[in-house]
């Protein structure tokens, strides 16, 4: 079952709105103890109409914040993007988290910073988007604070200006983790996915692809619904390119939303929904 984080701490919130079309490229630093956020215009987006914006975190030393899976304890992120004007639809990418563990189990966290990149499709492209964005999210050094902060960016038809919180973004996308289907070639692929036997609860096996003299690889796991499914075991360490993960289940069966692997070796990453129902054990 997993463990569930109960912060010792008062919300902190913080507000911060900016009104009319913007020169500057990002809306204002917002935050307090621990961090701070900051919304990204930054242009023309991945594909045909779609406008690139981001959320820049910014941590202390010594503070950490949360992937979208936190893991066996800590604070989910959440960003609404609902009251927003012209936009059509909202798609944010979560670059690989690093792997924390203590004694109350493994985590997945940021340190220092992180930008996610966030990909905006307009109603109307020709015209200015507002993104009014409302975060809940948690900075955790030795307690946890869930923060709350509410901010907007007006992002121009032209695109934003060109600057390192440009570039951030930019290069946050390109690492983010790639969609890849079950038993995908290539160097990095999430290969197959197998009931295993012998666990007092339900297990599989992740059979993964890695690049030949990869560092060991990391995998994060969570349900088809986003929701907490136990971290990954590494089996053996890579070998001829090829690795194996074990994920047990503290039920009887596998989640029957399946799960979404995200499977990340040195910069590369790629991420794979797999379905588990009908799997039966292997022999």
């Amino acid at each position: 079952m997993r463990l569930m984080f109960r912060p010792t701490v008062a919300v902190i919130a913080v507000l911060a709105f900016a009104s009319g079309a913007r020169a500057e490229p990002t809306s204002p630093w917002i935050g307090d103890l621990g961090g701070r956020l900051r919304l990204v215009d930054a242009g023309a987006g991945p594909a045909d109409g779609e406008r690139l914006a981001a959320i820049a975190i910014e941590l202390q030393p010594g503070w950490k914040t949360y992937w979208r899976q936190p893991g066996a304890t800590g604070v989910p992120p959440r960003f609404d993007f609902s009251g927003s004007d012209n936009v059509a639809s909202v798609k944010l990418a979560f670059p690989t988290p690093e792997r924390a563990e203590d004694e109350e189990g493994v985590t997945n966290v940021y340190h220092r910073a992180v930008t996610l990149p966030v990909m905006v499709r307009p109603r109307a492209p020709d015209q200015p988007v507002t993104l009014r964005l409302v975060a809940d999210y948690g900075v955790c050094e030795k307690i946890c604070a869930p923060v709350h902060a509410e901010t907007e960016l007006t992002l121009g038809a032209g695109g934003g200006s060109p600057g390192p919180a440009t570039d951030d973004a930019r290069a946050s996308l390109a690492l983010a983790p790639k969609a890849a289907p079950l038993g995908a070639k290539g160097p990095l692929a999430i290969s197959s996915v197998t009931r295993a036997a012998g666990e007092t609860g339900a297990a599989v096996d992740v059979a993964v692809a890695v690049p030949d003299g990869a560092k060991t690889p990391d995998l994060f796991a969570e349900t088809g619904d986003g929701e907490y499914a136990p971290s990954p075991k590494l089996l053996h360490a890579p070998k001829d390119g090829e690795a194996t993960f074990r994920i047990v289940f503290d039920e009887p069966d596998p989640p029957a939303s399946g799960l979404r692997l995200t499977l990340a070796s040195g910069r590369d990453a790629v991420e794979t929904v797999v379905p588990l129902d009908g799997m039966a054990p292997t022999p």
